[in-house]
């Protein structure tokens, strides 16, 4: 096996090890303990992971403890678009109305439903996955199935649920409704006098959900929605407004902790493109503590120090606690789809702006995923077939467009750590000392077409368990561009293991994997 080989068994071996906690990927049965939070009922209140828009419930794509790609390659490509969450070390994908389960791993599929008029961002917990569209409907995780739908008697576009704290929040027809998010029956609404709702994401933090009118923001509590502060005065001018949803910049607020912020729009002025600002609000009072000094309209990622915003032309960041500017993207952009920080560097998914710039002077690609650093400066950038929004989850940024799918990673070292080392010399061991059932003790396992090679793999394949489809039978495994088989034959999945497996289900893992990089490696690899 050669040392690139090794290093992709090392790296998918250890997202499988991650991989036993929530639920699970092939139709096994995982424990709930991992990567939740749970209150003393034992019900689950968060998840590790992006498991929403904009990464958790507050809309906040800040992820201070997740590096991104250094220097990056596409690792995987799966040829379906739409947007994502990840959990556990499953992407959940809303496209074409269905959503596809893939292993973060390999972008392998593990299960798919029906075209349920499904659309925007899956919200993810242990317990289920939650989509807007036609429906606001909970899907299982673990397999795809089909659990239920909320009743909302609305017949237009439900946008991209938030859950938290047992209740899935969305806004259908001006309303806010907070429907249980185990029986999805609806627990209170909120129906404000004047102007409605904008149907858009919502935010919750510190207790609260936030959502916006045009002329107001509200902040309710959680437990039953009474309003525990207004804001009914953009903080601008007299014919100022809170920023609504616009096909080009989807503009829902953003929340952490101890602060919400909002867009406001300013019309006034000659200018064709709108003008306005960021205010940030504190949670608990609903004051103003501090607003951009410049243009942009759309709230983006809020970190300790920075908080961030996409205007017209620009990307910018600013001081939280003066809201001066203290950074801008070094391109000009036009759109910008969303943005993710991890405190060290800034990505987007954007469109540059290439009429700002002189004959041959605009950066190429045009349009793509760009890499910030802590200047502004583009570190690198990668092409897309169209705008994307990008997501960030276990050192991996995923870009999705309406068509496509992919996984940038860093590139892999071309040298083992000591570590690496210490697990590689075990497995080497391991294989030395087998029985005759592994590759390097049985000679003719080894052989492509072998007949022990066959037995394995159909085996594996008849003993494997059944991907499902929402309505329990078998999965279309074998369409074109949606196979899980093998080139010799064999399943490409990895073999389902509950989370109580331990080192015997990693060591079957790691087999199945170094497996599979034997099967597919190349010559010249």
């Amino acid at each position: 096996m050669t040392n690139h080989g090794r290093r992709r068994i090392l790296k998918y071996a250890g997202i499988a090890a991650t991989t036993g906690g929530l639920f699970a990927t092939t139709g096994a049965a995982r424990s709930d303990a991992a990567g939740t939070s749970e209150d003393e009922s034992g019900s689950v209140t968060s998840v590790d992971g992006w498991s929403s828009l904009g990464g958790g419930p507050g809309n906040n794509g800040y992820v201070p403890e997740t590096d991104g790609p250094d220097e990056p390659v596409v690792d995987w490509e799966y040829d379906h678009g739409g947007s994502v969450a990840i959990v556990d070390g499953i992407v959940f994908l809303s496209t074409g109305g269905a959503v596809h389960a893939l292993a973060a791993a390999d972008g392998s599929l593990e299960w798919k439903t029906h075209d349920l008029g499904a659309s925007g961002t899956p919200a993810v917990t242990a317990d289920g996955v939650y989509v807007g569209g036609e429906r606001l409907t909970k899907i299982s995780p673990r397999n795809g199935d089909i659990c239920c739908y909320a009743e909302l008697e609305y017949d237009r576009t439900i946008p991209a649920p938030v859950v938290a704290n047992d209740l899935a929040f969305v806004v259908a027809d001006g309303v806010l409704y907070a429907v249980d998010s185990h029986e999805m029956e609806v627990e209170w609404e909120f129906d404000p006098e004047g102007d409605s709702l904008y149907e858009q994401p919502v935010a919750v933090a510190d207790g609260a959900v936030f959502a916006v009118s045009k002329s107001r923001v509200f902040a309710l509590e959680l437990e039953d929605g009474t309003e525990r502060w207004t804001i009914d005065d953009p903080p601008r001018q007299a014919d100022s407004y809170f920023a609504e949803p616009n096909p080009r910049h989807v503009r829902y607020p953003v929340a952490t902790d101890d602060v919400v912020a909002v867009g406001t729009v300013n019309p006034a002025g000659a200018s064709i493109w709108q003008n306005g600002q960021i205010v940030l609000f504190d949670t608990e009072t609903g004051k103003e503590r501090v607003k951009s000094e410049s243009q942009p309209l759309k709230p983006a990622p809020i970190t300790e120090d920075r908080f961030y915003g996409i205007g017209t032309h620009s990307v910018r960041g600013y001081d939280r606690e003066s809201g001066s500017q203290t950074w801008e993207t070094d391109v000009s952009t036009y759109v910008v789809s969303s943005l993710v920080s991890n405190g060290d560097a800034v990505f987007a998914g954007l469109q540059v702006d290439g009429e700002v710039y002189g004959p041959g002077e605009a950066p190429e690609p045009g349009i793509g995923v760009y890499a910030f650093d802590d200047s502004g400066e583009t570190s690198w950038k990668i092409e897309t077939d169209d705008v994307p929004t990008v997501a960030l989850a276990d050192e991996t940024l995923y870009a999705c467009t309406e068509e496509t799918l992919v996984a940038i990673r860093a590139e892999s070292s071309e040298l083992e750590t000591d570590d690496e080392a210490e697990i590689r010399d075990e497995g080497d061991e391991s294989e030395s000392e087998g029985d005759g059932d592994t590759e390097t003790g049985d000679e003719n396992a080894d052989v492509e077409g072998g007949e022990n090679a066959e037995t394995t793999n159909e085996s594996s394949e008849s003993e494997g368990p059944a991907d499902t489809d929402s309505d329990g039978n078998g999965s279309e495994t074998g369409g074109d561009n949606e196979s899980n088989t093998g080139e010799d034959g064999g399943s490409d999945e990895a073999p389902g293991f509950t989370a109580g497996a331990g080192i015997a289900g990693g060591a079957v893992a790691l087999e199945w994997l170094r497996r599979r990089v034997n099967a597919n490696e190349k010559p010249s690899d």
